[in-house]
């Protein structure tokens, strides 16, 4: 698939959050609220179902959720947050967060990309305000956009602003991790929409591939990175298939809603994040009873 189409499927995703509100609605939205799509009770019930503590009121991290991770990949969420307490990672979050402007991005046309990437920078300089007055000095991003855009935002400051996997990979640097022998396929993701919008925010891929290296017992196939979540899930699913594995591993939390739907009944997806609380377990440190 070409690159205008993987963008273009991005566009399209952009244009269903929309939910028929013209720009100018969206973000009146956000700064009346906040959020993008979901009104903020909404996702203080969802966290709070998901187990996740009332934030405290000073922490050196402070957690950003992201408009649409919690209700999308809520498992994700609830993982990320016990790794912090396994690991006993200082954390808080906002009770208001801002939007980061990922989903004004997805439905922009050219002319006006410039103007809604100020927007989303004025947006995340709020939480930034917000988090420093908790006391943090790293705002960690559970969605994998938000921590692009935030990135590219504060591109000065870039390490003040990490994906949720950085802060939990820094607190896994004394434990020595291994599960039962086993076989997955792990898709990276074609990061398109990140590089060709986010340029200065990009994540460092690379060192969640290297920890799978150190996995005992994890034996790891690269699935190809060039096929696109939003437009080529069935194709993806289809490479792992035919190279014979039941498991795919991501790392990317954009990927995990189209990847999942694609591989029911077909083969299982694991995040990185779930990996990691079981090998914690099988080493005695975290029960997880419902982690499969």
């Amino acid at each position: 698939m070409s690159r205008t189409s993987k963008l273009a499927a991005f566009n399209v995703f952009g244009n269903v959050l929309s939910c028929g509100r013209t720009l100018d609605e969206q973000v009146e939205t956000i700064r009346e609220h906040g959020n993008h799509g979901m009104v903020p009770v909404l996702r203080a019930g969802l966290l709070a179902a998901l187990g996740v503590s009332k934030p405290k009121d000073t922490a050196r991290n402070c957690v950003i959720f992201g408009c649409y991770r919690p209700f999308t990949t809520p498992f994700l969420v609830r993982d990320s947050i016990r790794l912090l307490e396994v690991l006993s990672i200082d954390y808080t979050y906002l009770q208001r967060e801002y939007c980061c402007g990922v989903p004004l991005t997805l439905q922009t046309s050219e002319d006006k990309r410039d103007n809604v990437m100020a927007l989303g920078g004025e947006f995340n300089l709020q939480n930034l305000d917000l988090a420093r007055q908790k006391g943090a000095t790293k705002l960690a991003y559970c969605c994998a956009g938000c921590a692009h855009a935030a990135r590219h935002a504060f591109r000065d400051t870039v390490d003040s602003h990490v994906y949720i996997l950085d802060l939990i990979l820094d607190g896994l640097q004394k434990h020595r991790l291994t599960i039962p022998p086993t076989i997955m396929g792990y898709f990276e993701g074609c990061h398109v929409f990140s590089s060709a919008n986010y340029p200065a925010g990009r994540i460092g891929w690379g060192r969640y591939r290297h920890l799978l290296n150190d996995i005992e017992g994890l034996q790891i196939v690269d699935l190809p990175k060039n096929m696109c979540c939003k437009e080529s899930s069935a194709e993806i699913i289809e490479s792992a298939v035919k190279m014979n594995l039941d498991k795919i591993l991501l790392s990317c939390s954009g990927c995990y809603s189209s990847i999942t739907q694609a591989a029911k009944g077909m083969l299982q997806v694991i995040t990185l994040q779930e990996l990691l609380l079981r090998s914690l377990e099988s080493d005695g440190i975290h029960s997880h009873p419902d982690c499969d």
